[in-house]
């Protein structure tokens, strides 16, 4: 097989050339040197003889055959669209009605569940057989000319319409957001624990930062169920020794909360930490604050990105613990490397605010390596999102900020209605939609909020003239439907909305879901929150 072109391949030969007998992957008790992670990949590319930019799906679990499927794609030519066995099964069958990919790739413990599932007529590959079998004499050596701009991978959130928008990355794109990383200055000896979902981009740039950088590192993978238990979570950092994690602020808060009700030693389960990448517009400072007091050692990067840049924006906390607990709010920072980022004032004609200006608040508009490609047969979206400003493109990124004193930018929100959980942008109106259809003789309006602009958790108030309103089923019908991000953790049925004088929801008069006995009949389900 023979390489042109600057892409996921070459790089990934180039690291294996160097470090052949590095252990590349532990899996629970497997290990992967990077010679025997590019042989597999190699078959697995060879094995799956596509066109160049083919869309191939890959419904696996957290597993060595995870990583070597979705290396196998992009080194074959093809663009993988990760399916994740946690989303429900519309999501899945919608997104490959819309995207008419050739296969889909599963292993041992997805198979079965996919094919019932899934009702459409779909080639199914399974991984494990392709790696057991001899299939050196079955595929002839290619010449696989990969591009730059060649597709490399897809990714799916919502529109402002609450339809699926559905995101091409290309092999330049992907690259740029890695070096992003490698600028972190690893170490050989690093390793990263592979936490997020597979429906979210950041998967792809916890997998390939240890496999794609110079000095090379190990990625460790946890089994998907494990990453929500705490107890094993933290034994996993400590025993496998990990020393860059990557986590948002939800999953952060959890981790401080079981420091806390445990007791359990955390100066020595973040012990080898050396690196914490924090994806999140609104960071609370005191939570970094505590992870400096429990490991002093460990270095808080802050990244702010979005499906279309990956993580465009971004800086290292330099705060010390006491400034950290003084503070109410952190900057999300600047531009890195690969990115050009500017604020434009379209209330102003869309005049481009100084980075001396710390009283405008602009949209941020985000130029560079990292770019997405397109959006999946929508050339209309896609060009309504770009704009050319000093003979460069530009992309619409739809977030508001505004210039601190540092010159660093301060993120206050979104110029539509879509808010972030879990770093993924979310359609409340999608959500309030599936809500009143599950009950429209019972529920005459939703709303659906987010708790608050540091808690990734949603509300949905709900109005019915039905105190009993069984909240149970409409979660259930959420879940069957809506991607996890988008379940509400809350339920609470009013008889009506709090409204201003201007005959508008206030929504600040809207009881939380811990306050039952106002002038409103709040109907409260327990807390119930997917992770």
């Amino acid at each position: 097989m023979t390489v042109s072109s600057r892409n996921i391949l070459e790089m990934f030969f180039e690291v294996t050339l160097a470090s052949p007998q590095q252990v590349a992957i532990e899996f629970e008790e497997q290990t992967w040197t990077y010679a025997e992670l590019l042989m597999n990949v190699i078959y697995i590319a060879r094995h799956l003889q596509v066109e160049i930019g083919d869309i191939i799906y890959q419904y696996v679990d957290p597993s060595i055959e995870m990583v070597c499927g979705l290396l196998g794609i992009m080194c074959a030519g093809g663009a993988y669209c990760p399916l994740s066995p946690n989303d429900p099964s519309v999501f899945v069958r919608t997104l490959i009605d819309e995207t008419q990919g050739r296969f889909v790739l599963v292993h041992g413990n997805t198979c079965d569940r996919f094919s019932s599932a899934i009702s459409q007529q779909i080639r199914t590959i399974n991984i494990e057989h392709v790696l057991l079998a001899d299939i050196r004499e079955e595929a002839p050596e290619q010449n696989i000319h990969v591009e730059s701009n060649t597709s490399s991978f897809i990714v799916c959130t919502s529109d402002t319409n609450g339809k699926q928008k559905i995101i091409v990355h290309t092999h330049a794109s992907l690259i740029a957001g890695v070096h992003n990383l490698i600028s972190w200055d690893t170490k050989y000896s690093d390793k990263v624990l592979q936490i997020a979902d597979s429906s979210w981009a950041i998967h792809l740039f916890e997998i390939l930062m240890p496999l794609l950088t110079v000095p090379c590192g190990t990625l460790v993978l946890i089994p998907s169920r494990a990453a929500l238990n705490m107890t094993r979570f933290c034994k996993t950092i400590k025993d496998k020794q990990i020393t860059i994690l990557f986590t948002n602020s939800s999953l952060l808060k959890k981790l401080l909360e079981y420091f806390e009700l445990n007791h359990i030693d955390r100066n020595e389960t973040l012990e080898r930490v050396r690196i914490l990448s924090v994806s999140s517009e609104f960071s609370k400072p005191k939570y970094l604050a505590k992870i400096k007091s429990y490991s002093s050692q460990t270095r808080i990067f802050l990244r702010f990105g979005i499906n279309e840049t990956s993580a465009a924006i971004g800086r290292e906390i330099k705060e010390t613990m006491d400034e950290l607990t003084d503070l109410s709010t952190l900057s999300i920072g600047c531009s890195l490397a690969e990115y050009r980022c500017l604020l434009l004032d379209e209330s102003n004609d869309g005049k481009i605010i100084s980075t001396s200006d710390t009283n405008s608040i602009g949209q941020i508009y985000l130029a560079g390596a990292g770019l997405f490609k397109c959006y999946y047969n929508n050339p209309e979206l896609t060009s309504t999102t770009r704009v050319i400003i000093d003979n460069e493109e530009y992309f619409k990124t739809g977030d508001l900020a505004r210039y601190n004193a540092k010159r660093e930018l301060e993120y206050t929100g979104r110029i539509d209605s879509q808010i972030k959980v879990d770093d993924q942008l979310v359609e409340t109106a999608d959500i309030e939609r599936k809500i009143i259809a599950c009950c429209p003789n019972e529920i005459s309006s939703c709303l659906v909020v987010k708790l608050s602009q540091e808690e990734d958790l949603l509300v949905a108030y709900i109005i019915s003239d039905n105190s009993q309103l069984d909240t149970e089923s409409i979660r259930n019908y959420c879940k069957d439907r809506l991607r996890k991000c988008m379940v509400p953790s809350y339920f609470v049925v009013l008889n009506k909305f709090p409204l201003d004088t201007n005959g508008q929801v206030d929504r600040k008069q809207l009881p939380l879901p811990s306050s039952i006995g106002s002038e409103f009949d709040v109907c409260l389900l327990d807390r119930t929150v997917s992770k």
